[in-house]
């Protein structure tokens, strides 16, 4: 008998603790905090950078293996600064050196793609979290003004120059449903 009633209370106590929560102490109506509903969510801007040198009266385009720290800004915000994608430098032809740079007359472009959604995957202090959510800026649909600030470029030396881009703004429109756009691709001119 003494088996049978802790039997019962077993049972009563499992069933009444799995009584719709599905064992989890908070419920969301969404999944992540970054996602109010599944619709598409802008993430992505794609940008092509082509730096060039005048030699005499010639362009030509500075071989590297990637432009680091792209300052992108929208609407006057910071964004992420991202590297380009890499370049293998080794099979680029016609190399020659102008202005302390490796050159080529063929041209050359960067791509980049730069992530508009982006946080740590890990917090290690609320302070941290707090930042995330007080900077967190959500692009909807509609137009913005975006801005190439600068980016670094490392010469033959090893030496890394900031290079500023104050006159490269364009629009930059974003569609709903859309997750990236193209911006175009952009020649600058690299002064020494």
């Amino acid at each position: 008998m003494k088996l049978l009633i802790l039997l019962f209370l077993s049972v009563s106590v499992v069933l009444s603790s799995c009584s719709g929560d599905n064992g989890y102490t908070y419920q969301y109506d969404e999944p992540t905090i970054y996602s109010p509903s599944d619709e598409v969510v802008f993430s992505e801007i794609i940008i092509f950078l082509k730096p060039f040198v005048i030699d005499g009266s010639q362009k030509k385009y500075v071989v590297v293996d990637s432009l680091r720290n792209i300052v992108i800004k929208i609407n006057n915000k910071t964004w992420t600064t991202p590297n380009s994608y890499g370049l293998d430098t080794a099979h680029v032809s016609n190399k020659t050196t102008v202005n302390d740079y490796l050159v080529t007359t063929e041209s050359i472009t960067y791509p980049t793609l730069v992530n508009v959604v982006s946080y740590p995957e890990n917090f290690e202090t609320a302070g941290q979290y707090a930042d995330l959510l007080n900077n967190y800026f959500n692009l909807n649909p509609g137009t913005y003004i975006c801005q190439l600030q600068s980016f670094d470029i490392m010469d033959i030396s090893g030496n890394t120059t900031t290079i500023y881009t104050p006159s490269l703004s364009f629009p930059l429109e974003i569609k709903p449903e859309q997750k990236s756009v193209n911006i175009g691709e952009f020649e600058v001119l690299i002064n020494n």
